[in-house]
């Protein structure tokens, strides 16, 4: 039986139609919801910007995607079969190395801010009582800048980790090292995120180490792993909600689903009310915002910032604009629409090169992630994820194999927006 497909049109899709679905069930229920109500008018969400013109821009953004992707799907050769093209198991020592580096520097600013406080009890004591003073107090005390780039790259080395194992030809100690990577990895982003509120690292972990699993196998494996996956994410959820809301006597899950359902709204209010008004645009300071942050020039583009800018300030809520309306608010209607038609080109030949070698595929699970969540924000685009695709092509190209012997894999399902088997 065919299920729903790894290529980028297929999750680009259901990110938005569920997206779609879930926030007007939540604007439609608003009655129903007091928690939604408050969290909407302390971000001043006025429902009036919904706008027919902001409809039709995501309307067209869509199908420019997908027009784009067919196209450029069309164009490119036929698929090799897979192989890995590395040797896997130096890959996998590579992959540990790497991501014990990023582990043990996340553990030291955790544990040089508890030495400061008087020890971890006194920091978790404080997650508790104060769990955004605490976030503060571990931002302030960064061992050096740029440092949470390391924490936000651990998704990248456990999906490097996923795509190895599922890939197979591993010695007994390069499994052990990657499974220990995933399950340090799945600790690490469950916990931190209780007190960073980062939890979109854990689901980019999440989703990337499946997709990742998935296209190496060539079919939708093991749902039963993707069932825990979504399990252990609504549990970060909840226990996030509970540690910051204590004193609040509803309960706990509800408040949890409550501040979810805003979550969503909240993005589709940021997709539509940018085209409810005429404002200014920001001509690539969102688009180009990560790089520039990587390259030292962020400051040149600081004033370009929506939160400075109060025209654009009032047709954004809460967190960053999403993927199609970022783009009409950097360039307008026509050069957004031509940068829409460029990522999902790039994302295609990705896509089409994760097919055929196992260091893409691990590229392509961070970009695949990313779509799955491209309603909330633009994240192939921020400086953690282009660090976390430098992290995957610096260790498959160090572990390069030359005069490799291919490992055929079925890749008939790749060429097409259909799809992936489901096993049996």
């Amino acid at each position: 039986m065919k299920r729903q497909a790894l290529s980028p049109p297929s999750l680009m899709l259901f990110c938005w139609v569920m997206t779609a679905v879930f926030a007007t069930w939540t604007f439609l229920s608003l009655d129903q919801m007091v928690l939604v109500q408050t969290f909407m008018a302390r971000e001043q969400l006025d429902l009036s910007a919904i706008t027919l013109a902001g409809i039709i821009w995501i309307i067209l953004g869509l199908t420019v995607y997908t027009l784009a992707d067919w196209i450029a799907r069309l164009s490119l050769p036929p698929l090799h079969p897979f192989e890995a093209r590395l040797d896997v198991n130096k890959a996998a020592g590579l992959n540990t190395t790497v991501n014990l580096v990023f582990a043990c520097v996340t553990l030291l600013w955790i544990a040089a801010t508890a030495h400061k406080i008087g020890g971890i009890s006194a920091l978790t004591a404080a997650v508790y009582l104060d769990s955004l003073g605490t976030r503060d107090m571990l931002l302030e005390n960064k061992l050096f800048t740029g440092m949470r780039i390391f924490y936000a790259a651990l998704p990248a080395t456990g999906a490097m980790a996923a795509a190895l194992l599922a890939n197979g030809g591993l010695t007994a100690r390069s499994r052990r090292l990657c499974q220990a990577t995933l399950l340090l990895n799945a600790i690490l982003l469950f916990l931190l995120p209780i007190v960073m509120s980062q939890r979109l690292l854990l689901l980019q972990f999440l989703l990337s180490s499946y997709i990742a699993t998935c296209m190496v196998k060539g079919q939708m494996y093991a749902l039963r792993w993707l069932i825990l996956g979504v399990c252990l994410f609504l549990g970060l959820w909840i226990a996030r909600e509970a540690i910051t809301n204590p004193n609040m006597d509803s309960a706990v899950t509800m408040i949890a689903g409550q501040k979810l359902a805003f979550y969503i709204a909240n993005d589709m209010w940021n997709s539509l009310a940018p085209l409810s008004r005429p404002i200014p645009h920001t001509y690539g300071a969102l688009t180009f915002e990560g790089l520039s942050f990587l390259t030292f020039t962020d400051g040149l583009a600081a004033g370009a910032n929506p939160s400075r800018i109060p025209e654009l300030n009032v047709v954004l809520g809460g967190g960053e604009f999403p993927f199609f309306t970022s783009a009409y608010v950097d360039f307008g209607p026509v050069l957004g629409i031509g940068v829409i038609a460029g990522f999902a080109v790039l994302f295609r030949l990705v896509f089409h090169s994760a097919c055929q070698s196992l260091g893409w595929t691990a590229i392509y699970a961070q970009i695949g992630a990313a779509l799955l969540f491209s309603s909330h924000a633009v994240y192939v685009t921020h400086q953690n994820f282009l660090v976390s695709i430098a992290v995957i092509a610096l260790i498959c190209r160090t572990a390069r194999r030359v005069g490799r012997k291919p490992i055929s894999r079925d890749t008939s399902g790749c060429r097409d927006i259909g799809s992936v088997e489901m096993a049996s």
